[in-house]
Parts: structure tokens; sequence; C-alpha cells
């Protein structure tokens, strides 16, 4: 493992990890690494909606 100061989330069986930069709060930093998720998970799952819908048709 690389040194260095990392912001980790855990949930749901799935591990999300990246580097806290110097410039950031570790409050803002977690807050935007599950946001993050969250928008791309929610953009994946709606395409796939469409996908399925679309298929359907």
């Amino acid at each position: 493992m690389e040194g260095g100061i990392h912001i980790e989330a855990k949930g749901l069986g799935v591990l999300i990890r990246r580097p806290l930069l110097a410039t950031e709060s570790p409050f803002t930093a977690a807050d935007n690494l599950v946001h993050i998720e969250d928008k791309s998970r929610k953009f994946l799952f709606n395409s796939w909606k469409s996908e399925r819908i679309n298929i359907s048709n």
C-alpha cells in the first residue's frame, strides 16, 4: 500500500478509496466521494432501465 492519507467509504459490499488532497477537508472529501458514487450508480441504473424499456417495445 502506498503512503499518504486516504478516504474510504464502505457499504453494501463495496469499498471506495481515494487519496485526500492537502486542500480538502476530510468531511467534504468523504461527502463528495459518496455523492459521486451515488450519481454514478443512479446513472447506470437509469441507463439499464431505459434500455430494458426500449427492448420490450
